[in-house]
């Protein structure tokens, strides 16, 4: 059987792996196992190492995550006043209008504390867990741009001020790519996008088509000229817009309210799959028996061509019982002696 670590990079590169990794979204669940907070965490990249290792050991899951990459937002716009007149520090709501952006500073990768921590996790969870994929949760230039901005601004921009929205995502792209580019040289096995504000939950396809995967083409493009590997995860309702995120070079999509069987069957020629047991109603709600069936089924539906990722369909809740992790993993391995 091919190691961990092997069997990622051939599903994420368009081959045959003879496993199903277990790669959870697990970030706040390690955390608050471990009774830390997540600026404790950021700020002490020792604990971060210690809950992640420690939690994956102790319920057999696939993957370290070492957590969000927010660096870019803090150097170039934490020193701007938010719409409340307050400056704060993460440049969270600090974008109005094109006199606002030439406000920006200069982003400068060798300058960022962040991604220092990030190479320092990155190395000693490679010695811990040498077989253990690496992934870190990463903004695209749009999701900088919605952070930069604000919620409610972003959202009315994406209707309204159009080119405001668009030209702040080219501002930021370059800082982007350089901070991806850099998480790979590092060592990083893949770099996990998440896309919460671009579903059909909260903007149109249209909108979705106009301002995020123009930018997200430009973008991805470049970062995979790098040698990256990108899973995209389509947070909320994507099937009117799947078609769309396909252009966007995604390696695999980690998927979420939608049906896995439907998406394979559709898409599975072209990219391969995440997810995509429900946190809540299933993994977090649901009895072990219950976990272990939906576990078994999602790989049986995604995984018969060897390119499938088990996880649940978003960050696993700190409430998930150890059991229900513990069933999914087993799920995968049941799946794999069928398939396989």
């Amino acid at each position: 059987m091919m190691g961990k670590r092997d069997a990622l990079h051939a599903i994420l590169n368009g081959q045959r792996a003879d496993r199903i990794p277990v790669i959870m979204n697990a970030f706040s669940l390690p955390v608050a196992r471990y009774g830390y907070t997540m600026a404790q965490v950021m700020q002490q990249p020792d604990k971060m190492v210690e809950c992640m290792v420690g939690t994956r050991r102790q319920l057999g899951y696939d993957g370290l995550c070492l957590g969000v990459y927010s660096g870019i937002t803090r150097q170039i716009a934490g020193h701007l006043p938010n719409s409340e007149g307050k400056v704060v520090g993460n440049g969270d709501d600090v974008i109005h209008s094109f006199e606002d952006i030439k406000k920006l500073k200069e982003f400068h990768v060798k300058k960022c504390p962040w991604l220092e921590k990030m190479k320092y996790m990155s190395d000693r969870m490679r010695e811990e867990e040498p077989d253990e994929p690496i992934y870190v949760i990463v903004h695209t230039p749009s999701s900088v741009a919605f952070t930069l901005m604000g919620a409610k601004p972003a959202f009315k921009a994406m209707v309204k001020n159009q080119d405001l929205y668009k030209e702040l995502e080219r501002v930021v792209e370059d800082a982007v790519v350089e901070s991806c580019n850099k998480l790979i040289d590092y060592g990083v096995d893949f770099l996990w996008f998440p896309m919460p504000n671009f579903g059909g939950y909260c903007i149109s396809r249209k909108s979705y088509e106009t301002c995020i995967s123009e930018s997200n083409i430009r973008a991805n493009k470049r970062i995979k000229e790098h040698g990256s590997n990108i899973i995209i995860h389509t947070c909320g309702l994507y099937d009117d817009r799947f078609d769309l995120v396909l252009k966007e070079s995604g390696d695999a999509w980690h998927i979420s309210d939608t049906k896995t069987k439907k998406v394979k069957e559709e898409y599975g020629e072209y990219v391969a799959l995440m997810g995509n047991i429900p946190c809540c109603s299933i993994l977090m709600e649901g009895t072990e028996q219950k976990v272990y069936d939906y576990a078994l089924q999602e790989c049986l539906d995604g995984g018969y061509d060897g390119r499938f990722i088990l996880s649940g369909d978003c960050d696993l809740s700190p409430l998930t019982p150890d059991e229900n992790i513990v069933a999914a993993v087993r799920a995968a391995k049941d799946a794999e002696k069928i398939l396989f």
